[in-house]
């Protein structure tokens, strides 16, 4: 590897907007020696500081590699386009925070993928790095790319990028992974083929380079076939004991504001609700809790160390944790503070009781939120959402009254065999849920409406479903404009463009991996940032890629037909889906008949 010195950072900081995203030296962060470690890791997120920093499993890794006695894990962020163009005017690379050394020293460099629109962030990180783009073009000399998260349950749009992929939770694999790293690097010039093929053997690990995509005529996938023989035909997705990995125990605390500025603790990890559309709760299955001693250990250990005032208990369904509210009292009385501020996320509307109102009393701000989703009664039977409108109407009724001057809403529209009046309902039910808040909140009373467009999703019982179009997202859009006018009622919605490149990188093959580098060769960059998303750039890659934008995202698929994802194994049977898929259909129709399970096999 060729010598490179730390970087002169602090002149490049004079010359962006935020420097502090750069600076690194944050509280808890772990400086180790760079010369004293056998092996080195450089998480990289790929997104802002200000993202990353509030994202926890990061933390976490964080803060497990930086146990090992002879490792050194450190983290870069995607930089901003002034401090990308300053890199590049200079020469510079882009950098690790503590070590201050750029991506191509590392032995490793780990990304985790939580979200699809990150993809161009990655080429982006890594050519700032110094490090090939393409996994066939790196050789001896060059880092591991790691690629990780909940995004890469279906790795290949992104598979030429990396060199190999995990496929599930790292608290366990990354380790082991990076022992095995720092002894075959130092024993064999032709290490990295050594590594790759050790690497492949393990549970939850793909490799890429040694599997070989098959088309047939038509455009059509046919499936993907090992072409080593340490490559194995399937890849089991991990999981581990949430309640064994009890981390982090010392955040780091973000130089400047984050999008979540608090504390953050992780209570469940999977969701037994099984909404037909939700993937991380496929995907996360089986559900796995932490024990209340272990939270609250966590939360203490956490807010000690960070000195935050509000902390938040993670999870999919925070409310179905047995005993949440006595847990957040409990969390409350074991801190110093008294004024803690302890909040869940998105609250179930069925799982939402006084007991749990008067827990939240205590942090009340101004707001609580549900997610019904669908608002109608047979949509949502459509999505298993299993709520009725009296349960939100009873629930919004209780929050008010508990002394809630705003709540949020959060809906989905494209969804499976919606209807306009599916969308006309929505203006109908947010209307009615502000007319409770003003009963018992008077002119204070805001309901805040979020409507996000629905994207099938790999894993799910959805995952044979289209993609509405833009143009029919954008009338159902205009309905809700229209109706929802009252100035107490708050809409946000997102761009139906961001939405398609959305569901192209979470259902195409490996083909769309060429789409996504001429993307970022054209300019693609942060695309979960309105300002910065150009979706004629995304257009313009998939025609000059011969990759189908539609035949990817609008077209039905066939019950037969082999999915890119096909070789990913997770915990819940491919029966399953296609049989929640079926009374999915059912429920559309109304067919109260149940579905015997014995025709459908694995």
């Amino acid at each position: 590897m060729a010598q490179y010195h730390r970087l002169g950072v602090d002149a490049l900081l004079a010359r962006v907007n935020s420097p502090a995203h750069y600076a690194g030296g944050e509280w808890n962060s772990r400086n180790k020696d760079w010369d004293a470690a056998a092996v080195r890791l450089c998480l990289a997120f790929p997104d802002t500081y200000e993202i990353g920093m509030s994202n926890l499993g990061i933390q976490i890794l964080y803060e497990i590699v930086n146990e090992m006695p002879d490792a050194l894990c450190d983290r870069a962020f995607t930089p901003w386009p002034d401090m990308a163009e300053v890199l590049r005017e200079t020469g510079n690379q882009l950098f690790g925070l503590e070590s201050r050394r750029p991506l191509s020293e590392f032995d490793a460099v780990g990304f985790s993928l939580p979200y699809e629109l990150g993809a161009s962030n990655i080429l982006e990180m890594l050519d700032l790095g110094g490090v090939a783009v393409l996994a066939a073009e790196r050789g001896p000399d060059d880092p591991i790319v790691i690629g990780g998260g909940a995004s890469l349950v279906n790795p290949e749009p992104l598979a030429d990028f990396f060199d190999l992929i995990v496929i599930g939770e790292g608290e366990e694999i990354l380790p082991a992974l990076l022992a095995e790293l720092r002894d075959l690097r130092s024993a064999s010039p032709d290490w990295r083929s050594a590594f790759l093929k050790t690497a492949a053997a393990r549970e939850g690990v793909y490799v890429p380079g040694f599997y070989a995509p098959v088309y047939g005529p038509d455009y059509a996938y046919v499936g993907i076939e090992p072409r080593d023989p340490s490559a194995p035909p399937e890849i089991r997705r991990l999981h581990v004991d949430i309640d064994h990995h009890v981390r982090p125990l010392k955040p780091l605390v973000a130089s400047t504001e984050t999008v979540f500025d608090r504390a953050s603790v992780e209570i469940h990890r999977g969701c037994a609700r099984g909404c037909r559309f939700c993937q991380a709760g496929f995907i996360d299955r089986p559900v796995r809790t932490r024990s209340p001693e272990n939270v609250r250990r966590l939360a203490d250990s956490a807010l000690v160390a960070t000195g935050h005032r509000d902390l938040t208990l993670l999870s999919l369904s925070a409310a179905d944790y047995r005993g949440v509210d006595d847990l957040i009292g409990a969390v409350r009385g074991d801190a110093d503070n008294p004024h803690l501020r302890v909040n869940i996320p998105s609250t179930r509307v069925d799982a939402f009781n006084v007991k749990l109102a008067g827990a939240l009393q205590e942090s009340r701000r101004g707001s609580l939120t549900f997610a019904p989703e669908a608002a109608t009664e047979r949509l949502r039977e459509v999505i298993h959402k299993g709520i009725s409108e009296e349960d939100l109407l009873r629930t919004a009724e209780l929050a008010f009254s508990s002394g809630w001057q705003a709540l949020k809403l959060y809906f989905m529209i494209g969804l499976p065999t919606e209807e306009m009046a599916d969308v006309e309902a929505i203006v109908r039910l947010s209307n009615k849920v502000l007319q409770v808040g003003r009963k018992h909140r008077g002119g204070r009373a805001r309901v805040r409406v979020g409507v996000s467009t629905f994207v099938p999703k790999p894993h799910t019982p959805f995952q044979w479903f289209p993609q509405a179009s833009i143009e029919e997202i954008i009338a159902k859009q205009d309905v809700l404009r229209q109706g929802l006018r009252d100035r107490a009622i708050k809409l946000n919605w997102n761009d139906p463009e961001h939405s398609s490149i959305e569901a192209l990188l979470s259902l195409g093959d490996r083909r769309v991996g060429r789409a996504v580098k001429r993307a970022w060769e054209l300019g693609a960059k942060l695309d979960s940032w309105d300002e910065w998303h150009e979706p004629e750039i995304w257009k313009q890659a998939c025609r000059e890629t011969d990759v189908g934008l539609d035949w990817f995202i609008h077209r039905h698929r066939a019950e037969d037909e082999v999915m890119p994802w096909g070789h990913v194994r997770i915990h819940t049977r491919p029966w399953v889906l296609r049989w929640e898929y079926d009374r999915a259909l059912a429920d559309a129709r109304g067919d109260q008949q149940a579905i015997p399970t014995a025709a459908y096999t694995d």
